[in-house]
């Protein structure tokens, strides 16, 4: 093309990529947008409070009155918070608009100095993903209120980050990182991926590449059944893992989770998803965010959230709900107690759906709701 550089080239780039983004934004009713959603913290509950401004082609998200600042480490910077402040407004208006500095002008993010999303030095904020992953779901949760046919439901959201130390069986010290992601949010049109790390986009890291390069010992992997949010559209499954060491030698857990107390929230009548939990294999309850000594012959078990739903479950179609159960991911018990489908299953495992007891069973349910007072 005979160009001498690409400065031009790049500045239209930006030009029309902001230009598209104005265009997004002024397609958005004027109005606040409010929004707020609770993570697990550390020892306490933390609050995420969103107010979204839209004013003609310009959007401003303020997130006064968050939370204080931690003295753990789960604090986040401002940086942090408009990097995933803008992915969670372009996931929702814009996806195929390209990020960088043009699609990123209309996007003006606000936060209150000290709160936990603009800490202020020396504020620890070595596990700031924990907080900050939990934006694009808060920020969704706002925008539902004007375009509900573009978000997602609230998901597992943050990273579960297990670092595991101890010894090798021939004396050398180790320490080894992996990264793990529960169930995401349902749509409006499509069920949630499940085991999907969203929004940081990290592939999870495959259980022979572990056992390759680490003592670690990746005894079980499998999806959570009935860990999914029910809804019209349902939430990812979450998974469940189970891990050791190689060898007799003790080890440490450091465990950096959430979704343990607070779920992920449906949207429009979705159920919320599953919670997580982590124990060990003789089920004693360990903490999600701290440092854990185990023995050598101790196992792990990880039990990832579920993402929410989207829409009534009763509105699923039942066929939907029977590959669910033929696939093992949905109990035949969840099916009838909470989506209302009735199935009928073969010797091989296969499940087909009673139409007429459904439809039943699901008026009943809808006559039990308008009796309700």
């Amino acid at each position: 093309f005979d160009l001498r550089d690409i400065e031009g080239l790049s500045d239209e780039i930006c030009t029309r990529s902001e230009k598209a983004m104005r265009g997004a934004i002024g397609a958005l009713p004027d109005g606040v947008y409010e929004n707020e959603a609770y993570t697990d913290g550390f020892d306490d509950p933390i609050k995420l409070s969103v107010a979204v401004r839209v004013e003609g082609e310009d959007i401003h998200l303020d997130y006064e009155g968050s939370s204080p600042q931690s003295e753990r480490g789960i604090n986040v910077v401002l940086n942090y918070t408009v990097a995933y402040t803008t992915f969670g407004v372009k996931c929702a208006i814009s996806p195929e608009v390209p990020n960088n500095d043009g699609s990123f002008r209309p996007v003006r993010t606000t936060a209150p100095e000290g709160c936990i999303l603009n800490a202020a030095h020396p504020a620890p904020v070595g596990a700031r993903h924990i907080i900050g992953h939990f934006l694009p779901g808060l920020i969704h949760g706002a925008l539902a209120q004007a375009v509900p046919d573009k978000v997602l439901a609230q998901g597992s959201d943050s990273l579960w980050n297990t670092q595991i130390s101890g010894h090798r069986e021939d004396g050398w010290p180790f320490t080894y990182v992996f990264f793990s992601g529960g169930g995401m949010g349902a749509s409006s049109r499509n069920d949630g991926l499940s085991a999907t790390a969203f929004p940081s986009g990290i592939r999870g890291v495959p259980a022979e590449v572990i056992e390759n390069i680490s003592p670690v010992i990746m005894h079980k992997r499998e999806l959570r059944a009935d860990s999914e949010g029910a809804g019209r559209r349902r939430g990812g499954f979450g998974q469940e893992m189970e891990i050791g060491v190689r060898g007799n030698s003790s080890w440490t857990l450091s465990a950096m989770y959430d979704r343990t107390r607070c779920p992920a929230l449906g949207l429009r009548g979705g159920s919320s998803g599953g919670l997580g939990a982590v124990r060990t294999a003789s089920r004693e309850p360990l903490h999600p965010k701290r440092q854990q000594r185990l023995e050598g012959s101790e196992r792990v078990i990880l039990s990832l959230p579920g993402g929410g739903g989207f829409g009534a479950a009763t509105e699923r179609e039942p066929e939907m709900v029977s590959r669910d159960v033929t696939d093992g991911l949905v109990s035949i018990d969840r099916a009838r107690d909470v989506y209302k489908v009735v199935l009928d299953g073969d010797r091989s495992g296969h499940y087909t759906v009673d139409a007429d007891a459904t439809a039943r069973l699901r008026a009943e349910a809808v006559s039990r709701w308008d009796d309700s007072p």
